[in-house]
């Protein structure tokens, strides 16, 4: 294991402050996606260890390039989100996202990344960003103008019509039901 693997190990299972400027270091230099995980993990379950606060910008780049490896390597392993995990997941940081003041320029370069995965990718990737991301995202009508660029784009138009024809079947409803869940588990 690499010397920042076992930083992030021990900032993972310590208890006190993590300097920002580590995190920022084990970021820029993590390579592989077990890496990654481990920072997507950090950035969760530690987050607010980490002084100064690492920020919404790095936090939300970080977790964009989580899941977008995760669906691209489609791997199995119990520390690293499946493919279609990955983008149930995406979903769910998108449906968050556009409820958070200010977030429109996240989103904007999370569609783009999503985009420009789907367009270079093979059809297991595509099917898991059709299937399990796009269809559920364009549920929510607030979302959808991320996305009418795939509308009038010949390579990306049969997906974005299957996908929106799912959405407006399903308004609001995987994200409707994780609200639900979530206020059940709360009482």
């Amino acid at each position: 294991m690499t010397d920042i693997g076992s930083e992030i190990n021990a900032a993972l299972v310590g208890d006190g402050p993590i300097p920002r400027e580590r995190v920022l270091v084990w970021i820029e230099a993590a390579a592989d996606l077990s890496t990654i995980a481990k920072l997507y993990r950090l950035t969760d379950e530690g987050y607010y260890r980490i002084r100064p606060e690492l920020g919404r910008e790095v936090t939300c780049g970080l977790i964009q390039r989580y899941f977008l490896q995760c669906i691209r390597q489609g791997v199995d392993d119990d520390e690293i989100q499946g493919r279609y995990e990955a983008a149930r997941s995406l979903h769910l940081w998108f449906c968050h996202l556009s409820e958070v003041a200010d977030t429109t320029t996240i989103l904007a370069a999370a569609a783009r990344a999503v985009t420009e995965l789907f367009l270079t990718a093979g059809e297991d990737v595509r099917g898991a960003i059709e299937t399990g991301f796009l269809e559920h995202v364009l549920e929510t009508a607030a979302l959808r103008p991320y996305f009418d660029h795939w509308s009038s784009d010949t390579r990306l138009k049969e997906a974005w019509e299957r996908a929106m024809e799912w959405g407006k079947a399903h308004p609001d409803y995987t994200w409707g039901l994780l609200k639900q869940l979530r206020k059940l588990e709360s009482k």
